[in-house]
């Protein structure tokens, strides 16, 4: 009875300390392996991961890859996923852009999650505790996706006009996205007016 009652409290703590990642796209695996847990896991080397540069806070078909858009179908997806993920709390999965947070406001993802998860940060909060002015994370966030308008813009998908909308309609998911304060219903994008 007692190797049960240890069984399970192992596996409840290793889901605990999974659960975490998960939530903002890592693999599981991954983090079994980086934080030194003996888990066990089989992956099948036809699997890959669909999540596409960056990861995605849901899964497979969730993200956008900047560098593929072409459409305007393709931008509207990407500016909505600019807005983040209500269902994963105030850091809205930040694994799509993690390079950007990591480069901007260079501290650790632990660190952030700490921040966020345990002292209720946002990340416009957590870039003015590190002295860090939020539009320069927001500036960052969208010049990092904005090679998806160009590309919209070469392929003939959009005009100049709706390249500016669509560069104004990421700034402003992206600014929701810094400052969202955990209450606010995640606004749906369906595209420009141009």
């Amino acid at each position: 009875m007692k190797t049960r009652t240890l069984r399970r409290s192992l596996a409840a703590l290793s889901l605990v300390a999974v659960l975490p990642f998960a939530a903002c796209g890592t693999d599981a695996a991954d983090t079994a392996a980086t934080s030194g847990s003996a888990t066990s896991t089989t992956t099948d080397s036809t699997a890959t991961d669909q999540r596409g540069p960056g990861g995605g806070p849901g899964g497979p078909g969730d993200t956008v890859d900047v560098s593929s858009v072409s459409s305007e179908a393709d931008l509207v997806a990407l500016v909505q996923e600019a807005y983040g993920d209500a269902s994963l709390g105030l850091h809205r999965g930040h694994q799509p852009v993690e390079d950007v947070l990591d480069e901007v406001l260079q501290i650790s993802h632990d660190e952030l999650h700490v921040r966020m998860e345990e002292q209720g940060q946002n990340l416009a909060a957590v870039a003015t505790d590190l002295g860090i002015d939020p539009q320069t994370l927001i500036d960052a966030l969208v010049d990092s996706w904005s090679p998806a308008v160009d590309n919209a813009l070469a392929a003939g998908s959009i005009t100049e006009d709706q390249a500016a909308e669509y560069l104004d309609a990421l700034e402003e998911a992206f600014t929701y996205r810094v400052t969202w304060d955990g209450s606010e219903a995640t606004p749906t994008f369906s595209g420009t007016d141009a």
